[in-house]
This record gives C-alpha cells, structure tokens and sequence, in this order.
C-alpha cells in the first residue's frame, strides 16, 4: 500500500497545479492515519523530493520548512483520525494538518527575507498567505476525499488493506 500511495500522491503531484494545490497535505494526513507512527512522517516527503527533482530546487530553508511542515501534517492525521472518523474529525486533521504547514512555512518565507525582519513583516507574510492556506485546506479536503475514498472501497470490496 506505501508504494501505491506513494506512486499515486508523485503522479498527481507531477501534474500541472495551481500554486499551493497539491496531494502532499493529503498524503500526509493518509500517512497520519493509517502508516506506521515511526515512519509514516517520510511518506509525503518522498513525492514531494521527486517533484522539486523533477520541476526544480528553491530557497534551502523555504524548501525544508515545507518539508517539516508536510512531516508535520502526518500528527494531524495520527491525532485525529487514527483511532476513530467522521466527518468532523476529517475538518479538524485537514484545517490542522494545512494550518501546521501554513504556519512552518510561512514564518521560513519571513525568516529568509521576503518580508522585513520585524513583528510587522511577519504579520504581513502570514496574511498574504492566507489564500494558500485556503486553497491548500480545500485541496488537502479533496484529495483526502479521493484517498480515503479509496481506501474504504478496495477495504469494501477486498478485504483490510494493508497500512501505508
């Protein structure tokens, strides 16, 4: 199952996305859910290292801040939907998960100087991101819709999956 999810969350993540759309923040809360708790952190990375491999490297500490605030989003889903699901424990892993990664990656745009060094600039960062952040909820909400999605059916139709 890792390596499926693993293929699936590279392929989409490879194609062509608005800015702040992608299937990592799902994979993570995936990840989160139903992956190993010692290992599950790595599962969104290895997409998401394939695909700056593939379209380019950035900024050092903006690039891993978003991949600690990815790993991070995995708690999101270990907290809130590891032992139980519904609907609301889904919007409280994806507005956790996504806001986890908002706020990590947010402050390492401010940190390395798109924005003035001051409390000031900060604030403006972390409001001029807030269009991200909810595109990022809505495409983290979507996409988990498709893997667990998945999940329950194959689960349905074959037997227990095998964890991530």
């Amino acid at each position: 199952m890792k390596k499926t999810l693993i293929g699936l969350s590279t392929i989409l993540h490879l194609l062509p996305h608005a800015f702040g759309v992608s299937t990592i923040g799902a994979t993570a809360l995936y990840a989160g859910t139903y992956g190993n708790k010692k290992t599950a952190w790595s599962i969104p990375l290895i997409p998401l290292t394939i695909g700056i491999a593939v379209t380019g490297w950035y900024e050092p500490i903006v690039m891993l801040s978003v991949f600690a605030g990815y790993s991070l989003s995995t708690l999101a889903g270990y907290w809130f939907l590891s032992n139980k699901r519904s609907y609301q424990r889904f919007g409280l892993a994806v507005l956790v998960g996504a806001g986890i990664f908002y706020l990590v990656s947010n402050f390492a745009i401010w940190w390395v100087g798109y924005y003035p060094p001051t409390a000031a600039g900060l604030l403006l960062c972390y409001i001029n991101g807030l269009p991200y952040f909810g595109q990022a909820m809505l495409a983290d909400a979507a996409y988990c819709f498709v893997l667990f999605g998945l999940h329950i059916l194959i689960e349905r139709y074959y037997g227990k999956v095998v964890p991530a």
